[in-house]
């Protein structure tokens, strides 16, 4: 694991409470659990550059060439644990939404974690995101939640059923204005999911 500064303007990153940029990790996942299991801070992000182990849905691989956004996102969500489920198809929509509006692209959601985006050159929905949580209980309360994310915005693809940011527009974008656009999208969610959740329970 290597740390680096990962070329990203961060510092007003919202609703960020830290910052643990990573240059090559396995994945953001594992790097994640530990920091939860040490206790730490809500809404601790971690990010890489580039990961050699990424994982998707069970049993798969992601691809996680350098230019795409690799993150784990550590929540401490007051929520009944019947709720979580919900977070994986939230955080797909933000995903979709803030394609939509930085870039103009068509997304869905394939339940219950991928974002595909529709390429209007090759007229078929490839895959453009990935979302990946694992949670942590104790006496049938939250103690942690991870949220997973995995974005192709500028990185190379060797599957023909993904794409890129980059291949659809036919151009590169800034990984720092994606990030600031997501995160500003999903607190507003996010808040309403556990309004909605204490709401039910």
């Amino acid at each position: 694991m290597k740390t680096c500064k990962c070329n990203l303007e961060l510092d007003g990153l919202p609703g960020i409470s830290k910052i643990v940029c990573l240059e090559e990790v396995e994945s953001t996942q594992a790097v994640a659990r530990e920091l939860a299991e040490e206790g730490s801070s809500e809404r601790t992000v971690v990010l890489a550059e580039w990961q050699t182990a990424g994982k998707g849905q069970p049993g798969k691989d992601w691809e996680s060439a350098e230019g795409g956004v690799y993150l784990t996102l550590l929540l401490k969500p007051e929520s009944d644990l019947k709720f979580l489920p919900d977070l994986s198809v939230l955080a797909g929509k933000v995903v979709g939404e803030t394609l939509t509006k930085l870039y103009g692209i068509k997304t869905r959601i394939k339940k219950p974690n991928d974002v595909y985006a529709w390429h209007p050159r090759r007229r078929k929905w490839l895959k453009i995101a990935g979302i990946l949580t694992e949670s942590s209980s104790a006496g049938g309360e939250t103690s942690w939640l991870l949220l997973g994310m995995g974005v192709n915005l500028n990185n190379p693809l060797k599957l023909d059923t993904a794409v890129s940011v980059k291949a659809i527009r036919g151009a590169g974008v800034k990984r720092e204005d994606f990030l600031e656009e997501l995160f500003k999208l999903f607190w507003v969610r996010y808040s309403e999911w556990e309004y909605s959740s204490r709401a039910r329970s």
